[in-house]
């Protein structure tokens, strides 16, 4: 059956958890098809694309050669994002890409240069910038609800850390399970000036070996004055913990999602409630949302945010928040990797358009 010229024909690169997600809404979206699945393990791609009618492939460049595919959905490890994008880019193919942009600075530029070089239309993603809450949120901010902004606290705790071989190649505590706080830091409030941090492993102490953490906290001077502070952990008793909040002058925003469902249940042992155990319980809506948006923004000829260049701002302070975790010192976020940062072209207006603050 011939599709109309207008259908989105998507390729799945990754085929993991993610990938799937994101499959699953794109199936549910007219004039969107999954036609192409890449994995590098033959027998996920194989089993995922027939769950979708797709192909099945263990090659990026036969996936990418593919004239009828014109957007692809990037959930493959992190280090290898940067490099999948800029090949990406260079087939011509609109890109949705899971966080993070890039494992550094240098590889991150490459990847905005790829994708502005080319003029495709991208998307990084932070799904919290489309979960309902956030998204009111930012709309009273930006209306001057809360008047001139104080405060900012985020509290982002998993419910047990993923497996020792991910957690030292992950890239840091602060730039992986902090990079959607500190993303929602410059969404919400403004780019941070200077941070701070402190943190230890104390909930597996063998990552002091690796000069990693699992416990982690950081303080936040942003430029418009206000001051704000970020928890992250990797081990609650309770389940998954996402706390945000906002104060300004004329009141505060509190987000938390803390039942699941809206139940509380009161017996002998008092007031109890479930609440959300892992990342795709807390924010289902949020993942929808997204990849809903990359496929009706790349559909209708609309902007796409967050833009790489917009990701790349957010992976600069993650990582000065690591250095600062790292060497104790307090860093100036502005000073920070400059030189990199200095290697990229004027954003294009466009870009500018779909990005954030």
């Amino acid at each position: 059956m011939m599709l109309p010229p207008q259908d989105l024909l998507c390729a799945m690169i990754g085929a993991g958890r993610m990938g799937q997600a994101h499959a699953g809404v794109l199936r549910t979206l007219s004039g969107v098809r999954v036609t192409w699945v890449m994995d590098v393990n033959e027998e996920n791609a194989r089993r995922v694309a027939g769950q979708l009618g797709a192909r099945a492939s263990t090659s990026l460049e036969e996936v990418l050669a593919q004239p009828d595919v014109s957007a692809v959905i990037i959930s493959t490890p992190a280090p290898t994002h940067a490099n999948v994008i800029e090949q990406a880019a260079k087939a011509g193919k609109a890109i949705f890409t899971e966080k993070p942009l890039a494992q550094n600075l240098a590889d991150g530029v490459r990847a905005v240069q790829a994708v502005e070089s080319a003029g495709v239309p991208a998307q990084v993603a932070f799904q919290r910038r489309y979960d309902p809450a956030y998204v009111q949120a930012k709309q009273m901010i930006d209306a001057g609800e809360l008047g001139r902004l104080e405060g900012f606290r985020a509290v982002g705790r998993d419910p047990e850390p993923p497996p020792m071989e991910y957690l030292v190649t992950a890239g840091g505590l602060l730039v992986d399970m902090g990079g959607h706080d500190l993303d929602l830091a410059r969404f919400l409030v403004g780019e941070v000036e200077e941070v701070r941090a402190i943190g230890g492993a104390l909930v597996n102490p063998e990552l002091a070996r690796y000069g990693e953490h699992d416990t982690a906290v950081a303080l936040l001077k942003f430029e418009n004055g206000a001051l704000g502070t970020l928890e992250v952990g990797l081990r609650t008793s309770y389940g998954y913990d996402i706390r945000t909040e906002v104060l300004g002058e004329k009141g505060r925003l509190h987000i938390e999602r803390d039942r699941r469902p809206d139940l509380t249940v009161y017996d002998a042992r008092g007031a109890n409630h479930d609440r959300p155990r892992h990342f795709t319980e807390r924010f289902p809506e949020a993942y929808a949302a997204e990849i809903t948006a990359f496929a009706q923004g790349v559909l209708n000829g609309r902007p796409l945010t967050p833009t790489p260049r917009d990701a790349l701002f957010s992976l600069r302070l993650g990582l000065a928040a690591q250095h600062a975790l790292n060497t104790g010192e307090t860093v100036r976020v502005a000073d920070f990797g400059w030189e990199e940062l200095a290697k990229l072209p004027p954003a294009p207006a466009e870009v500018l358009e779909g990005g954030g603050r």
